[in-house]
């Protein structure tokens, strides 16, 4: 009888407790974890559940001086219901909403009750282009599970420790699998890779998603690369080492595009994700990296601080030796895996070239940082620090300039300067700096027998074998341009009439005419904005689109940009771009040019501001 009494006593406290965890009622959650989101613009802090109502706590960080708006139709969404704004304190739902010069602020929105039963909810701004929506904000108090959901089981081992491995100096195709975990439509249907190559240049694709959130691009690689994912939103996909010819499968847990939304407040840290898995021959290097809880124990170059302007050669070299010997001593005793204090370790090396490379620039930047001038130049008096060529020589003696596995960081040290001309033993600087000269003029069609007997005078016969195979690469994608049925050719007349001969034939008409290039990053964002236009708003016969880009635009990417651009499309010589940019007073690109039914064309750059270009060309129809 007392046994069964204890038990019965013991299924009664445990039933009260098991009570006690699920009960739904009123109740207030504190920073609530938010899954997924396309903003870091507003966080929903708090959320109080009533009988009458639910009451979300928003802060909001945003520039300061430029405003937000919360839109009256603003809802929560949960269970398949939906659940309407009421009431704001702090804001007016439907008004701009103007941020103080802290750039943060806090307000509070009612809406409708949610059931007291709600796990999770959704706000939704509205479905209008940039509307703010925060998925899956989990009121539980549940500890988030370590992986997304998806995610192969060979990925959640532990990674191997051990020494980096070799840098490839090998050519192949490499191809890239993206796998996002999970998939919303409204992360965009498009993935952009950014790969870091070793002869100094980036190289950016698209990557399409199709409708569960799966993408592939494959590009030809020239040796141990470094890949940056960014998806449309703008947020980071993580990074990737690359082995060329390798196929490399990359799962992206999307809970860090909520991580984001919450990287402002003071805990977020203990809800961290890893942004990426992968598989490749390089995967163990990124994971160690990623997973290390070590701080940054860099230089910090760019923070205008780094460097006295007042200081001479020898005390810039000493400040910059002696910062490097304690961050290495810091380095070595840190809690990380080997390979990560490795990675660490080249990472540290990268900046000290760089920051002994670069004297002068970094100097100048204290300057402009301490005196607040970052448009004036900086007076030639004011810095008077040199180095001599066995000042750089010593700078060699730091540690081995050698050493292939300095690429894993990067190669902006080793193109700071002719390090092989110091006199040290060895051709990596010198092999980098050829290779990143003769890959500039491959893509200019200036590759000529000098340079190709200078690569093969290096002790890596890699260099001149990549380039022969890009120079091919390049001849086949001009012939590619030649043929092909996007490109107009360019009026065979004086340079200074070009652009009067390709605006000819369309008088009577308004013609816009767009200067860009493909490596202009605002140039690719303005043509994905403008081109929608075509079949809405700008739809119309008697308005011609021209699009002139220069042989700077890589051939390659060029024809497959061309193809999705609606229009009439010239490749232009340096010479030509030149004289354009001359009589139109070009400043930049993109730049437009707007040519009207009787012929007379204008500069336009306030067309860069998407409503005043859409307003403008109508008031030519």
């Amino acid at each position: 009888m007392i046994k069964l009494k204890a038990l019965a006593a013991f299924a009664i406290v445990t039933a009260a407790l098991c009570t006690s965890c699920t009960q739904k009622g009123p109740r207030t959650i504190e920073n609530p974890v938010i899954n997924y989101s396309n903003t870091t613009t507003i966080d929903i802090v708090g959320v109080e559940l009533t009988d009458s109502c639910t009451v979300l706590t928003v802060n909001a960080t945003f520039n300061p001086g430029y405003w937000i708006r919360i839109a009256p139709e603003t809802t929560l969404r949960a269970d398949g219901k939906t659940y309407q704004l009421i009431a704001a304190d702090g804001i007016e739902p439907g008004k701009e909403f103007w941020m103080s010069e802290s750039g943060k602020a806090s307000f509070t929105l009612t809406f409708e009750p949610l059931p007291f039963s709600t796990d999770k909810f959704d706000f939704i701004e509205g479905d209008t282009p940039g509307a703010f929506k925060l998925w899956d904000i989990d009121i539980t108090g549940k500890q988030a599970d370590k992986y997304p959901t998806g995610l192969p089981k060979e990925l959640k081992r532990n990674p191997k420790d051990g020494p980096m491995p070799d840098i490839a100096f090998e050519i192949g195709e490499t191809t890239v699998n993206v796998h996002m975990l999970p998939y919303r439509p409204e992360f965009g249907d498009k993935v952009n890779l950014y790969v870091n190559s070793i002869q100094g240049s980036q190289q950016e694709y698209t990557i399409k998603l199709d409708s569960l959130g799966n993408g592939s691009i494959s590009f030809p690689q020239y040796g141990t690369a470094q890949g940056f994912l960014v998806f449309e939103t703008r947020y980071s996909g993580g990074s990737y080492t690359l082995y060329p010819g390798e196929t490399l499968d990359c799962y992206i847990d999307m809970r860090i595009t909520g991580q984001y939304t919450m990287s402002n407040r003071d805990d977020y840290t203990k809800l961290k994700y890893r942004k990426n898995y992968h598989t490749g021959h390089y995967s163990n290097i990124d994971r160690q990296v990623s997973e290390s809880n070590a701080p940054y124990y860099g230089l910090n170059l760019f923070t205008g601080h780094f460097a006295d302007y007042h200081m001479n050669g020898h005390e810039y070299m000493d400040m910059v030796k002696s910062k490097f010997d304690q961050l290495s001593d810091s380095i070595a005793s840190c809690d990380a895996s080997d390979i990560a204090k490795e990675m660490m370790m080249y990472r540290l090396k990268d900046e000290v070239l760089q920051a002994m490379g670069n004297m002068q620039y970094y100097l100048q930047h204290n300057y402009r940082s301490v005196h607040h001038s970052w448009r004036e130049p900086v007076p030639a008096d004011s810095i008077n620090a040199r180095l001599t060529d066995s000042d750089y020589a010593e700078v060699t003696t730091w540690f081995d300039i050698n050493d292939p596995k300095l690429l894993f960081a990067g190669v902006d040290g080793l193109l700071a300067h002719d390090w092989n001309s110091a006199g040290v033993p060895g051709d990596l600087s010198k092999s980098i700096r050829q290779f990143a000269q003769a890959t500039q003029k491959i893509g200019e069609q200036q590759y000529n027998d000098a340079d190709r007997d200078s690569l093969r005078a290096l002790s890596n016969q890699f260099f001149a074998t990549a380039c022969d195979s890009m120079d091919v690469r390049t001849r086949r994608k001009i012939m590619e341009l030649a043929q092909s049925n996007f490109i107009t050719p360019t009026p065979d007349v004086a340079t200074d009439r070009v652009f009067d001969a390709i605006i000819a034939p369309h008088k009577g008409k308004v013609v816009v005419v767009d200067l860009w290039n493909t490596w202009c990053g605002p140039c690719r964002g303005a043509l994905e904005a403008n081109e929608p236009l075509k079949t809405g708003e700008l739809a119309n016969d008697d308005i011609v689109w021209i699009y002139i880009a220069d042989d700077s635009s890589d051939i390659a990417k060029y024809l497959e940009m061309v193809p999705d651009i609606k229009g009439i499309h010239y490749k232009v010589t340096p010479e030509q771009i030149k004289a354009i940019g001359s009589r139109f007073n070009v400043d930049g690109i993109p730049y437009y040019i707007l040519v009207d039914r009787d012929g007379k064309a204008e500069g336009r750059p306030d067309l860069r501001d998407h409503s005043k270009y859409i307003e403008t060309i109508k008031s030519k129809l």
